[in-house]
């Protein structure tokens, strides 16, 4: 079958276009930190956001390594459990994230991230996770480097690149707990 592109061939040309299209490059860390916060305050304002703004103070944070700084969104929470510090909406769903941006790039560029909200537990789905692997992480390969898990670990849907940014808006505003399907 020569002259045929695979389907990860095809996932892989997609996923490079689409990252050459989102702005993933940043001028200062400490401005994105800037804007998550505002965007976390609002929502707050809004009573969209449970979370006082003492807690997104403390949970909102910053660390440097060798160049890459990470922001952090609460703790990372494999096991899913709500005594792990997260942000919580009005509604009873709730999430954290974390962002890793490589300053040594000029501009800084965010080179890995991971959003997971999860749902009450009466919803249908309990969590969606939007990620973004670091480069050369194997799911690049297979054009995946962007993709989303809706409510399993080991499912995942290609994804066009989201921006850090239009994520958190999405967990805020745009994303209602999932529906129950209807009986027949």
């Amino acid at each position: 079958m020569s002259g045929r592109k695979t389907w990860e061939t095809i996932c892989n040309d997609i996923q490079h276009r689409s990252i050459k299209s989102t702005p993933l490059t940043v001028t200062k860390v400490s401005e994105l930190r800037t804007q998550i916060f505002k965007c976390l305050n609002n929502a707050r304002d809004e009573r969209v956001l449970r979370t006082e703004l003492k807690e997104i103070y403390k949970l909102l944070k910053l660390t440097s390594d060798k160049g890459k700084t990470a922001i952090f969104g609460g703790e990372r929470n494999f096991k899913r459990t709500r005594e792990v510090p997260h942000f919580e909406r009005t509604d009873g769903c709730w999430f954290d994230f974390s962002i890793l941006i490589d300053e040594t790039l000029k501009p800084a560029e965010i080179i890995g991230f991971d959003f997971e909200i999860r749902f009450p537990e009466e919803s249908q789905v309990r969590f969606l996770r939007f990620d973004l692997n670091l480069p050369d992480h194997n799911n690049e390969e297979r054009g995946m480097r962007f993709h989303v898990h809706p409510g399993s670990d080991d499912f995942m849907i290609h994804s066009p690149p989201v921006s850090p940014l239009e994520i958190l808006h999405l967990f805020l505003y745009d994303l209602p707990i999932p529906a129950k399907p209807r009986s027949s």
